[in-house]
């Protein structure tokens, strides 16, 4: 019947104008992909969806219209609507208090209908076919408050206490209180010991960065990429991809050609642009751009706070995907990279919920803060983070080129819209509950920031979301303990509280070695106070070389040409600044987010494979 019903609508397509060329070309890729012919019409490059939403309702023997915008919206009862469960349609009541169901039917859907309209005249009268973009947006629209609702409670809802919208619970405030009192009176009573104590204590979390750096550099650049074009495959499920924009006007085009070249058949392909409701600059600018089928503008509600996290909560409940990626706006992922991570999801258990691609930064050429960046994301995606997926490990999204199983992302939450380093504290919620997180070969290529006040502000939001990550962690620690178990807790603890205080130390310690050193020479000679020198010049010797030994051990990072390890000490130094503005932030701004702004790339991408 369905062949039939194909013939049939290609003839009345045909005859309402639309090119033959079109529909033969729609009915060879559904047969090549083995996807809906109606889906391959309306991603045909001069697909007209009236056009087609028209040759439905004659076909179907319905009335073509578009929703009003002073219709009611009521809620469907099974019973007189059984049969529409399955069909996405909306239920409203006009002015004259006429009852109408508007539908965007599959091609699946329209068997049903022929079926079931022939017995029952009263729905067929209240039966109007629409387009799909209208429906959808219509059903948005009307729905944005319970959405938005969603987007803003979904974490606390799955995950009771995970969100970082308290960034300090009753019973943390306490303990931070008596261990300030207990600081204070050590000081008054033995200055000198608990300095030392306290000293030996943080050059731990040195000694932790150290050692996970060590141990991730065996595991750099050992992965091989064995991956099937897409094109070469049948039956692939859809794909959506989200990308939260804010003032991105420059970015635009570049944006939307990059999505183009996903090598991903456009009609199992959704990509949806999420901007903020206010931002009619972008808005605009994706207004005159010429846009594919699929290719979604969401204009995300202002209330609430402006984060990207946010952003994606909302959007998550618009997608259809079976597997979602989220992008950020400058960002040119691989072709390939969508046909990797389904086949990694598809090989695996249903316990992997996330796939994280490399980042690779192709404008290291373009100042040393951006070739610092550029060698310390080498480090990290194609050192540390591999390290810690092939052991089981919480692994720290990056925030761009996560790819989940949208049933395992659904499960958890979503991200958490208060805390403003969400792909971290994602990753962590994530393996508590139970899933894997591996990485990808394929890479996404950005570009870093080249002035410094840029840089500070990004870096300061990203060490402000670790230190809410790392807060809402331990709000439980014995329940971490337990979720994560002991070698993994230690870990985290080692990347996490290892990162956040030795960025806040790390000047400190350079004046206190400074000054033993003077001490030294002057006056005190003792044991202790060479012994703890000796210590900390082995602390941050081994930190600037093991950093830089992991950098170099990836083909991406031996890439980057120019000095990197004298100028290591002086990018550690803005580090330390933008953690203790980040301290600052949490107490007076704990949700701010602040915009990294971007621009077109200006040079070819670096080797995609790699």
């Amino acid at each position: 019947m369905s062949n039939g019903i194909a013939s049939s609508l290609a003839a009345r397509l045909s005859h309402s104008g639309m090119a033959k060329t079109s529909i033969i070309a729609a009915f060879r890729r559904s047969v090549d992909n083995a996807t809906s012919f109606l889906d391959e019409l309306y991603a045909s490059d001069d697909a007209d969806e009236e056009l087609i939403s028209g040759a439905l309702a004659q076909e179907t023997g319905l009335q073509f219209d578009k929703i009003r915008s002073d219709v009611g919206v009521i809620a469907p009862t099974a019973s007189a609507f059984a049969w529409l469960i399955q069909i996405r349609h909306a239920l409203v009541v006009t002015a004259n208090r006429q009852i109408l169901i508007y539908i965007a039917p599959t091609m699946r859907d329209l068997p049903v209908l022929k079926t079931q309209l022939a017995q029952s005249r009263d729905m067929a009268l209240r039966l109007r076919i629409t387009t799909r973009s209208h429906l959808s947006e219509f059903l948005r629209t009307r729905h944005e408050n319970a959405l938005l609702a969603n987007a803003l409670n979904m974490v606390e809802v799955a995950n009771h206490g995970f969100s970082a919208r308290i960034v300090l619970t009753g019973r943390q405030g306490i303990f931070v209180g008596l261990l300030g009192a207990a600081i204070f009176s050590g000081i008054a009573m033995a200055p000198s010991s608990l300095s030392c104590i306290l000293h030996m204590i943080f050059s731990l979390f040195f000694v932790a960065c150290i050692l996970l750096r060590i141990l991730a550099i065996r595991a750099a650049d050992t992965r091989v990429t064995t991956v099937r074009p897409a094109a070469a495959m049948r039956k692939l499920p859809v794909y959506s991809v989200m990308i939260a924009l804010y003032r991105e006007v420059d970015v635009v085009p570049q944006l939307i050609r990059s999505m183009k070249q996903l090598n991903w058949p456009l009609s199992r392909l959704e990509v949806f642009f999420l901007c903020e409701a206010d931002d009619t600059a972008t808005l605009t600018a994706f207004e005159s751009q010429r846009l594919p089928h699929g290719f979604k503008v969401v204009p995300v509600p202002c209330l609430g706070p402006r984060t990207k996290p946010k952003a994606l909560n909302y959007g998550l409940q618009l997608v259809n995907g079976e597997f979602v990626v989220v992008y950020d706006a400058e960002d040119r992922p691989h072709p390939d990279q969508l046909a990797e991570a389904w086949q990694r999801f598809t090989a695996a258990e249903g316990d992997l919920a996330c796939l994280q691609a490399p980042l690779v930064i192709a404008n290291a050429h373009e100042g040393w803060i951006a070739r610092l960046f550029a060698f310390e994301y080498a480090a990290n995606f194609f050192g540390l983070l591999p390290w810690l997926a092939s052991k089981g490990l919480v692994l720290p999204l990056g925030g761009s080129s996560n790819h989940f199983r949208r049933e395992c992302l659904i499960a958890v939450g979503g991200w958490d819209p208060y805390n403003v380093t969400e792909d971290a504290e994602l990753g962590t919620r994530l393996v508590r509950s139970g899933f894997r997180v591996e990485m990808l070969s394929l890479p996404t290529i950005e570009d870093a920031p080249t002035e410094a006040a840029v840089w500070l502000r990004q870096r300061t939001r990203w060490l402000k979301g670790w230190t809410q990550t790392w807060l809402v962690e331990m709000r439980h620690p014995v329940r971490l303990f337990r979720d994560l178990g002991p070698r993994r807790f230690l870990v985290y603890h080692g990347l996490a509280a290892g990162l956040i205080v030795s960025s806040l130390l790390y000047p400190f310690m350079l004046v206190f070695m400074a000054y033993s050193v003077f001490s030294l020479i002057l006056y005190d000679t003792s044991i202790t106070n060479r012994s703890i020198l000796l210590f900390d010049f082995m602390n941050i010797t081994m930190g600037f070389l093991s950093f830089h030994a992991l950098g170099r051990s990836s083909t991406a990072g031996k890439r980057i040409k120019g000095p990197i390890l004298r100028c290591v000490p002086l990018y550690w130094l803005m580090m330390s600044m933008a953690a203790w503005r980040a301290v600052k932030q949490l107490c007076t701004k704990p949700f701010l987010w602040e915009k990294t702004p971007h621009r077109p790339f200006a040079r070819e991408n670096p080797d995609p494979s790699r």
